[in-house]
């Protein structure tokens, strides 16, 4: 689509005859500014901050001027003054809005997306892959588990416990109730019941991993109607519980967190102002939390715990428990309570059933033929959670199998937040110094007067400023077009103020040539690939940085490069590095539109952002290798891998470049560069089976050249190197392989394989030298 098109079509192209729902969902990107639900915020005010961010965009993108300076008040010698900015204000001042926050804010637009289907059947076959390869391990887990039960049944005593008491080495209280522990495990505690109590309880748990915490607590006779606590109603309010491993060697403390609670009894929270849900013990809130209300006081109440991951400590560690009882309504702190602990997953600590080695130590049967199909089954599933083997295609199959449902969802009909009119347009006003409801002279729609004028059959509304920002009377859109594509090709613009030409901006160092490619993409009918042609094709982009002696003058005459005498060099963008990293090793996937990707980022990411409400889940098979400009965007925590990137929460046309360590060490250890490093090195290890030749494979993919001598010397030594320490380390070899789509990863890196060590530490070790070679200046960098 040519530029102008595409303009007017992003300002206007509900406002088309005839307009399509593709022109009408154009107009979304005017939409896309930051929405504010403050609570007690008049609606008006956000939806002048809404038109005032539309406003400065178009003077950034498209005029390169800074519109903002006036929003307050006219400047002595800004050609722009406050009333031209208002009278642009009125260009987007009848949009059918309330300001309102919340995605799908009027006015939107009811859209079918129509590019998902192919990535949906794309979706369909990776699961279809991913289940056969679960299908053939399923079988071999039914080997293992046979091995196992057989061996199970032979040392489970009849007096095995799934949970096991924990009994704590010692025992606090925040405001001064005194706990004793009890022989059967039961911590009691004093006629104390201040109005807020947490009692703290530190021990190490008798067993080799901790994967729940169950709490358990008893009526007793010193509580009030020998209920639960000494409150007036005999009931118990626990607000949280927080789990701390604690270490006396290196002096630290780190937050465990749990994946779900549950109990067995739980009180109606509408009825007791928030307090009875157990789930609430999880969301560090003193405001709700779980409480025994309406429940038979003289049975025990039961809650378990189940952690997000097991947790193993070492020798050093121990664990701190903290049950928090800070309720508003005060004093219904625990009169009695015991903690387990259990080393079991699945339905053990995520259901109130008995967990089913319990049940297989008290069926007492001798053999596995004896145990009964329901039974059986019970402790199969609970084998295949600990199965690792198993776990590592279960666990891609489980994301592929979201991932496609995902998708589906994706191609239903979506509401887009887009631009219309209201039926009767607004008045407009010069806003007094800017402030949302300071209205003084009324003014009508128009460009401001030094920029030109609308044309004469140009409607004084979105679509006119459209066709006036594209018409060839324009003096800027065409110039500020072109300097943001030789920005980005070239590193640095030819009016080095991308975002303003204005007066306070820099003069264009090559004034002629900005005109007459500016000319010449108007006359090419704004074909922006025939623009980025001319530029790449020009002996002016294809010199290099490197200087010779004969001009080794020039870095002292012109050391900003300002005459163009030699090529610029800069680090190429974050996004631009990944999709390089991706190309070299041929994983790429160019496809266009569809669904976004979700690319390898922390594990946690979102948690602490979205206080747990959101999980961020890594994009499956070919999708994860999609282009850098379909990543998923969340303004508060964007990927973390585009260093460098714009916040996006106002517009910028370039952002600043910085050069940190944190940066190496993402190209050192983010997954994607992981992945496209082994991958790469696979590739070579296929073209050839000579060592040079594969080493001159990976620098031509990566640097588009062959390795001097001296580097091939280099590079075969730290290679051997490499290899000699992976072979006396096959497991971090295997390790090092697995990471990225079970679908990249080769089979001698996989658990089921362990006759493979000379080609596992041979790859891992290509695998670390093209990781080196990823990470140079000259990968990364525009020579």
């Amino acid at each position: 689509m040519p530029f102008d098109q595409f303009t007017i079509e992003q300002f206007a192209g509900d406002l088309l005859p005839d307009a399509t729902a593709e022109q009408t969902l154009a107009t979304c990107f005017h939409r896309n500014h930051m929405a504010n639900g403050e609570g007690g915020r008049h609606p008006e005010e956000s939806r002048i901050e809404y038109v005032i961010d539309r406003v400065n965009t178009t003077g950034t993108v498209w005029l390169g001027v800074t519109l903002g300076c006036c929003q307050c008040h006219s400047h002595k010698y800004d050609p722009i003054s406050h009333q031209s900015y208002y009278e642009m204000f009125s260009f987007f001042n009848s949009i059918d809005e309330d300001g309102k926050a919340g995605g799908g804010a009027k006015p939107f637009l009811s859209y079918k997306p129509t590019t998902v289907e192919p990535h949906i059947a794309t979706a369909q076959k990776l699961v279809n892959d991913r289940l056969q390869a679960e299908r053939a391990e399923y079988t071999l887990a039914e080997q293992r588990f046979n091995e196992w039960l057989a061996l199970t049944i032979e040392s489970l005593t009849d007096d095995y416990q799934a949970w096991r008491i924990f009994a704590p080495t010692s025992m606090a209280s925040a405001f001064g109730t005194q706990l004793t522990q009890v022989d059967d495990g039961l911590i009691s505690t004093d006629d104390k019941n201040p109005h807020h109590e947490d009692f703290q309880l530190t021990g190490k748990p008798d067993l080799s991993r901790v994967t729940g915490i169950r709490i358990e607590v008893p009526p007793a006779e010193q509580n009030t109607n020998g209920a639960f606590s000494r409150s007036e109603s005999g009931h118990f309010i626990l607000t949280d519980v927080k789990l701390r491993v604690v270490s006396t060697a290196t002096s630290t403390v780190r937050d465990i967190k749990f994946a779900q609670a549950i109990a067995d009894h739980q009180a109606d929270r509408g009825k007791y102002n928030g307090y009875g849900l157990v789930a609430h013990i999880l969301d560090d809130d003193p405001r709700n939390g779980w409480a025994s209300f309406d429940s038979d006081t003289k049975t025990s109440r039961m809650a378990i715990l189940a952690l997000e991951k097991p947790l193993v400590l070492t020798p050093e560690e121990s664990i701190y428990l903290e049950l928090q009882q800070r309720s508003l309504q005060g004093s219904h702190n625990l009169g009695a309570f015991r903690i387990f602990v259990t080393d079991r997953v699945g339905k053990a600590v995520r259901s109130l059933d008995k967990a089913p080695l319990q049940k297989l130590a008290e069926s007492l049967k001798a053999s596995p033929d004896e145990i009964d199909s329901g039974l059986r089954n019970e402790l199969f599933q609970q084998f295949l959670i600990d199965d690792i083997a198993y776990q590592r295609v279960k666990q891609p199959l489980n994301q592929a199998q979201a991932q496609l449902s995902e998708f589906k969802s994706a191609a239903g009909d979506k509401r887009v937040m887009v631009l219309s009119e209201r039926a009767e347009p607004r008045k407009n006003h010069i806003l007094l110094r800017g402030v949302w409801d300071a209205r003084g002279d009324e003014v009508v729609a128009g460009v401001p007067p030094v920029l030109g004028t609308l044309p004469k059959d140009a409607p004084r509304n979105r679509l006119g400023l459209a066709q006036w920002l594209v018409n060839h009377k324009n003096p800027l859109t065409a110039r500020v077009t072109t300097n943001h594509v030789w920005r980005l090709i070239m590193g640095k613009g030819m009016v080095r103020t991308a975002e303003d030409f204005g007066i306070q901006g820099e003069l264009p160092t090559h004034p002629q040539l900005l005109d007459w490619l500016a000319t010449d993409l108007m006359e090419n009918k704004w074909d922006l690939k025939e623009l980025i042609r001319k530029i790449v094709a020009s002996a002016t982009y294809r010199q290099s940085s490197n200087l010779g002696e004969d001009k080794r003058n020039l870095l002292e005459q012109d050391p900003e490069n300002r005459l163009l005498a030699r090529a610029e060099r800069y680090r190429m963008p974050a996004w631009m590095i990944r999709d390089s990293a991706l190309m070299a090793s041929e994983l790429l996937d160019t496809s266009i539109g569809g669904p976004p990707v979700r690319p390898y980022q922390p594990i946690g990411v979102w948690a602490d952002i979205t206080m747990g409400r959101f999980k961020y889940s890594p994009s499956q098979g070919d999708s994860q290798f999609r282009r850098t400009v379909y990543a998923f965007w969340r303004r508060s925590a964007a990927p973390a891998f585009l260093f460098d990137n714009a916040k996006r929460r106002v517009c910028q046309v370039k952002t600043p470049i910085t050069n940190t360590p944190l940066q190496a060490l993402t190209l050192m250890n983010d997954l994607t560069y992981l992945e496209a490093s082994r991958v790469l090195a696979q590739n070579a290890a296929a073209s050839s089976d000579f060592i040079p030749e594969q080493i001159t494979f990976i620098y031509q993919h990566l640097l588009s050249r062959n390795p001097n001598t001296e580097e091939l010397k280099i590079v075969q030594l730290q290679l051997e190197e490499l290899e000699t320490f992976y072979q006396s380390h096959p497991d971090q070899a295997k390790r090092y392989l697995r990471h990225g789509q079970p679908e990249t990863i080769p089979n001698f890196a996989r658990e089921s394989f362990h006759d493979k060590k000379q080609q596992a530490s041979g790859l891992a070790a290509l695998s670390s030298i093209t990781s080196m070679i990823m990470n140079l200046d000259e990968t990364i960098t525009r020579e």
